[in-house]
């Protein structure tokens, strides 16, 4: 069976998408499994990574987006979402693939909250059922999440085996940290309070197993942050992280994940990302 992951921050600009779509990528291609990477993010940073302007807009029109799946749930309907998820015909791609997203999600965490109400464990559990749909197809199934922790970013932690913190090591970036564990811990005891009643088995939830670092520039502030979150949070601070480069920021527009790229001048960032994964199965894994 599959295992899902979801990588989260409460702040954006972290480069979350960025290993997000590079680690799956990486992680289907190294080890030749077959990983789904689903952009539950209505910026759809991820989707854009992968797919130019003009061929999203053909997918969305003629196969369709995430959006589907939550716009059907809420009107009470199931959505397979096997014919909207897409395959990349590169050689190195062949085990990847993406469940894109779509702007119209932006006003989704609102009309889960009016339809269910924001409490209720019921708006958080619908990505849950896609994933356990899925697991038995895809090996890793990585989610990639809105840069907040409101319902949609809720249904992600629900769905998942484990969590990964990516973080600028950076004050603004690693305050918001410990709210990721409050809000999962808030996320379980309420699933509980439901289960209670019918004497189900108690709802475990994921625990947040790594901390990434991203854009890291070799400054006294960067290593001191590092060293001090590693103080705080133990084991899960990964040693391994990815420096800042403007290459990396041109992926995006190239559509070719740089852990893919066999470009010398990726050299450096490749061998980053392979020390990434390796402890991301040991440690997220």
């Amino acid at each position: 069976m599959g295992k899902v992951f979801s990588f989260i921050n409460y702040k954006g600009g972290v480069g979350k998408t960025t290993l997000a779509v590079e680690i799956s990528a990486a992680i289907a291609h190294n080890l030749n499994v077959k990983v789904l990477l689903i952009d539950v993010d209505p910026q759809t940073n991820a989707t854009f990574y992968l797919m130019h302007e003009k061929e999203w807009d053909d997918w969305s029109t003629n196969k369709g987006t995430l959006r589907e799946v939550f716009h059907n749930f809420l009107n009470g309907k199931s959505t397979d979402v096997r014919p909207i998820i897409r395959g990349f015909d590169r050689p190195k791609m062949k085990n990847f693939f993406l469940l894109p997203s779509h702007v119209d999600l932006l006003p989704m965490d609102l009309k889960l909250a009016s339809h269910y109400g924001v409490e209720s464990p019921r708006a958080i559990k619908l990505l849950k059922e896609v994933c356990d749909n899925l697991r038995k197809e895809y090996e890793v199934i990585i989610c990639d999440c809105p840069p907040n922790l409101n319902l949609i970013t809720q249904n992600a932690i629900v769905a998942s085996d484990a969590l990964a913190i990516v973080a600028i090591p950076e004050f603004l970036s690693v305050i918001g940290i410990r709210w990721i564990f409050v809000i999962r811990d808030e996320i379980v005891n309420r699933i509980n309070e439901e289960l209670k009643p019918f004497g189900a088995p108690a709802f475990e939830g994921p625990e947040v197993k790594g901390i990434i670092f991203n854009r890291v520039r070799a400054t006294s502030l960067h290593r001191y942050m590092m060293e001090q979150l590693e103080k705080e949070r133990g084991k899960i601070v990964f040693d391994s992280y990815l420096s800042e480069s403007i290459r990396i920021g041109e992926r995006p527009e190239m559509k070719i994940p740089i852990a893919l790229s066999d470009w010398r001048a990726d050299e450096k960032y490749v061998e980053q990302l392979n020390q990434i994964i390796d402890e991301f199965i040991t440690k997220v894994y």
